[in-house]
């Protein structure tokens, strides 16, 4: 199984990014869904990787910036985008391979 990692941002959120997962080229079909849910400014892929494993990789990274999260109910992290890519980028070495990656 493979799929994508994504990290978002949106200038409505000012000190918050979006990671997240999807099957789906989050360049196209995700952030068309996120900018369909009623907030006031469109979001941005700042960063998304195909993976061999996106579900294990988006559970580390939730797992490892938990304290930087303000709602445990929403994917969204008090982080800077570098640091997460960062994180992403040492965590594959360790299990899921990047199959390709895109930074904007």
């Amino acid at each position: 199984m493979a799929g994508f990692i994504y990290i978002m941002s949106n200038p409505a959120f000012p000190n918050l990014i979006k990671i997240g997962k999807s099957k789906k080229d989050p360049t196209t079909d995700r952030v068309k869904g996120l900018n369909q849910t009623g907030v006031p400014e469109p979001f941005k892929v700042e960063y998304y990787a195909f993976v061999q494993d996106e579900d294990y990789l988006e559970k580390v990274l939730h797992h490892k910036f938990i304290e930087k999260r303000p709602n445990k109910n929403r994917e969204f992290f008090e982080l800077e985008c570098v640091t997460a890519i960062d994180a992403v980028r040492k965590l594959l070495l360790d299990k899921a391979a990047i199959k390709y990656e895109e930074g904007f």
